[in-house]
């Protein structure tokens, strides 16, 4: 899948909650159809976790710790939470999912971590 503007992506979700990233991705990809949005969205978290550029805290302490595992293991957690019947970025159980996860913290190009 090639995912178009990955850097202004970064720059627009910079700080915000996960769901900001989710919606960044469609607005700087007009027109992506929800099911590649979403293969966007993990493809980048995937990217972005090992590249250092976004970490998460622990499931255990979804506001806190920060979660050292390996960026497969979070992206499967982050997958089998995904609520299989959504179909759309509107939906309430996708907002729902989004509010149940881990905190995304974003590393800055100074090393420092921003969240919302």
């Amino acid at each position: 899948m090639i995912i178009s503007n990955i850097d202004k992506i970064y720059n627009d979700a910079f700080g915000l909650w996960i769901s900001g990233l989710f919606s960044a991705i469609e607005g700087n990809n007009p027109g992506l159809a929800f099911d590649d949005q979403k293969d966007a969205f993990f493809e980048i978290l995937r990217r972005w976790l090992a590249e250092g550029k976004v970490k998460f805290c622990k499931p255990s302490d979804p506001l806190g710790e920060v979660w050292h595992a390996s960026a497969e293991e979070i992206i499967s957690f982050l997958q089998a939470g995904w609520p299989p019947h959504v179909k759309d970025e509107h939906d309430i159980d996708l907002n729902n999912y989004f509010y149940d996860l881990p905190a995304l913290l974003w590393v800055g190009p100074d090393g420092k971590i921003s969240s919302s």
